[in-house]
This record gives C-alpha cells, sequence and structure tokens, in this order.
C-alpha cells in the first residue's frame, strides 16, 4: 500500500459502519433480526398455517418492517423525549420509522399477527371449509340422484 500523506485517513476495512446512521436500510442490521422475528413466529403452534412455503415473502415482509422499527426505535431514543422536528435528520428518521411501522401493520393484519386479524382469518378459513363441505354434500346428492334416475329408465 502506498505512503499516506499527514492529511489522509486509511482505506476503511470491509464491514465498516463509518456511515451507519441507524441501519434501517442496511441488510446487516435488517437481516438478523428479521430473521429472529420469522424464527419466533414459524415456532409459534398457533401461526402454523405461516410455515407454508407460499407464506415465506409475507413473512419475511413483515419481519424486516418490523426490524427496521426497532432499529428507528433505538436510533430515535438519542434525540430524547423532545426533539427538536426541524432537525433534518430527527425528521427523516420519523418519516422512515412511520412508513416502516405502516408497512408492518399491514402485513401483521394480512397474515393474522394480532387478535383481530386473526380471528377473521379463522372465520374466514371456517366459511371456506363450510362451504366447500356443503359443496361436497350438494355433488354427492346429485350423484346419488342421477344414479337413481338412470336405473329408472332401463
Amino acid at each position: 500500500m502506498a505512503e499516506l500523506a499527514p492529511w489522509q485517513r486509511p482505506p476503511f476495512e470491509d464491514g465498516n459502519e463509518v456511515a451507519l446512521r441507524h441501519g434501517a436500510y442496511s441488510p446487516r442490521k435488517v437481516n438478523p433480526l428479521a430473521a429472529e422475528l420469522v424464527e419466533h413466529v414459524l415456532h409459534d403452534p398457533d401461526l402454523g398455517y405461516l410455515a407454508a412455503p407460499s407464506y415465506r415473502p409475507a413473512v419475511w415482509a413483515w419481519a424486516a418492517a418490523e426490524a427496521q422499527c426497532q432499529l428507528l426505535d433505538e436510533h430515535l431514543a438519542q434525540f430524547g423525549p423532545d426533539p427538536d422536528f426541524g432537525d433534518r435528520r430527527v425528521s427523516a428518521a420519523y418519516t422512515a420509522h412511520h412508513k416502516a411501522a405502516t408497512r408492518a401493520d399491514n402485513a401483521r393484519r394480512r397474515l393474522g399477527l394480532d387478535p383481530l386479524s386473526r380471528a377473521r382469518l379463522g372465520r374466514d378459513v371456517t366459511a371456506g371449509r363450510a362451504n366447500a363441505d356443503l359443496v361436497q354434500l350438494l355433488t354427492a346428492e346429485r350423484e346419488r340422484r342421477e344414479a337413481e334416475e338412470g336405473k329408472g329408465c332401463s
């Protein structure tokens, strides 16, 4: 490596976090937190349906939004209980937090991760099963009648 001038600093090493403020947009910070959340949800016996492969992208998107919220909460805590909203960094962090919280809340509802949405999801699943059972019953009855009509004609 070439000799550095007195006013130069050495190059940053791989994995440095010099420019990192809150990490909410850094996969190095978000992904481990999101992975913990996914693991926690997938081991909850009441949420077994989320283990289906078709849910993986939605569960990950929810977990990433929750992780971003956590990182932004930690970042915003440094500004104290009475932040200066005139400070561009503060307002940007609050805006980012609001967007992440909105994404997380919407995903929570879609996945049935809060009590009301879980009840609605359960109701919809039950209604779907009841409809499928009714269709099966009506189909069987129609087939029985067709079989009886077929016997009478021969």
